[in-house]
């Protein structure tokens, strides 16, 4: 019988604004690689501005690794690249001619490690295999002990796997054929015992394990740390099901396709679903056509890891949801003197936790400001690994590189802090401070 894990310690947030399971007219003509999307590469352009590029073209490449290329998920012309301080690239546009014209693809034979590396390398796939610790793109040259898969989604708001892979099934086991022969370990798929997984349990070549419990039982750094746990030294590798429908595509077809479903959802927009579109499309024109009136924040990704995207909406290139919530900002008569049947709060500041169905609309306001810092049980009752949350923030403030190693910090990203962060009474910037010690010990 397959293992079933149960996330005890999480938080479920329950906020209003989903997609409806329905596919939205979408039609982007300006799409962008942003080398933000991709953690600790240090891009090395390969076209200027002007240039005409198909899907496939490589865009830049990895100075450390130039085989590793990122390439265009649009045919058209490179419209301009965007720097930032010290000629930094912010990122690559390219203004699509929309015919989606492709490279030609050659596919080697199927018989070693180092022939599906090269190729997935060269056409732009490499990097939807990622790597912990660090979450960074995976190495070719390590060799990982096991390959994960996540097969759900407890974030707010998160979309429907089931709906994000439909009809797709042969295609992902012809992805997951392909990735077995890049570890010699097992592939995990992790499902939600209680979802519809009819079509995921027809996979073969896998290890089936069950989660139940509180988001973030959803987070694939939280399965591996149930199933298979990391220790220094060593190193798994992990991907999503929309990447492995791309490079199933790659192998099967010989079809080189960005595409994939985002779920548009939050209360900022009149109408939510769904929408299918390459890698790095602009939404702005798609999300003004379908807000609300007021002033919204856009997030690619969830609410609680997503990134503001509000002055650049280019899709984030590992995201699978767009989230529109109200700015905050604005007083509110009495403050938190107030009732407060309408605001969420772990605390129980606010009348609201006599309401547990209650859907909530936040926004993106603090509730706070800058106050002493006070540790409390709260993080241990969100945090589900066996680790000490609070301690080890403490280590990564301190820079002391050895208590952060005796605390877990390989086996976490800044990620898995996301729900201390939202719970924090001081409001510390939780997710930054792990990040600024998982980029202390990187090799």
């Amino acid at each position: 019988m397959p293992k079933v894990f149960k996330i005890r310690k999480g938080l479920n947030i329950k906020i209003k604004g989903e997609s409806a399971k329905e596919i939205l007219p979408f039609n982007a003509s300006r799409f962008a690689l942003k080398p933000d999307d991709f953690r600790w590469i240090v891009p090395k352009l390969l076209v200027n501005e002007g240039e005409a590029v198909k899907v496939g073209t490589p865009l830049f490449c990895d100075k450390e690794n130039e085989n590793l290329l990122f390439v265009s998920p649009a045919s058209g012309t490179v419209k301009q690249i965007v720097r930032g301080e010290k000629r930094k690239i912010e990122y690559v546009e390219i203004e699509s001619d929309n015919r989606f014209e492709s490279v030609t693809i050659d596919i080697p034979p199927i018989t070693n490690a180092q022939n599906i590396t090269l190729t997935l390398q060269k056409y732009g796939l490499w990097n939807t295999i990622r790597e912990l610790p660090f979450n960074r793109i995976a190495r070719p040259n390590r060799s990982p002990k096991a390959i994960f898969i996540s097969g759900f989604d407890t974030a707010p708001l998160a979309p429907d796997v089931s709906y994000l892979i439909e009809n797709q099934i042969d295609t992902i086991q012809k992805g997951i054929d392909i990735i077995t022969h890049l570890s010699k370990g097992k592939i995990y798929l992790s499902l939600y015992k209680k979802a519809n997984n009819d079509e995921l349990k027809t996979l073969s070549g896998i290890e089936f394990v069950y989660f139940t419990g509180k988001h973030p039982a959803g987070d694939v750094s939280v399965q591996i740390h149930k199933i298979y746990p990391i220790n220094k030294g060593e190193i798994v590798w992990y991907i999503d099901l929309q990447s492995l429908i791309m490079i199933g595509k790659l192998f099967g077809n010989q079809k080189l396709d960005f595409s994939k479903k985002i779920a548009i959802c939050g209360t900022g927009l009149e109408k939510r679903g769904y929408i299918s579109i390459p890698q790095g499309a602009e939404l702005s024109t798609f999300l003004s056509q379908n807000a609300k009136k007021g002033n919204y924040r856009i997030i690619s990704g969830n609410i609680l890891t997503g990134k503001n995207i509000s002055q650049s909406p280019f899709a984030g290139y590992y995201h699978h949801q767009i989230t529109v919530i109200p700015e905050g900002g604005q007083r509110r008569l009495f403050g938190w003197l107030a009732p407060g049947f309408t605001l969420w709060s772990y605390s129980r500041t606010y009348l609201a936790w006599l309401f547990p169905w209650k859907k909530f609309n936040p926004n993106s306001s603090l509730n706070g400001g800058i106050r002493p810092v006070i540790f409390n049980t709260y993080y241990d009752n969100v945090f589900p690994f066996d680790i000490f949350p609070a301690q080890l923030l403490k280590a990564c403030i301190a820079e002391d590189i050895d208590l952060m190693e005796n605390l877990g910090i390989y086996e976490v990203t800044e990620e898995d802090f996301a729900l201390c962060e939202v719970i924090c009474p001081s409001k510390i910037a939780w997710q930054e401070i792990i990040l600024k010690g998982l980029t202390m010990l990187k090799d």
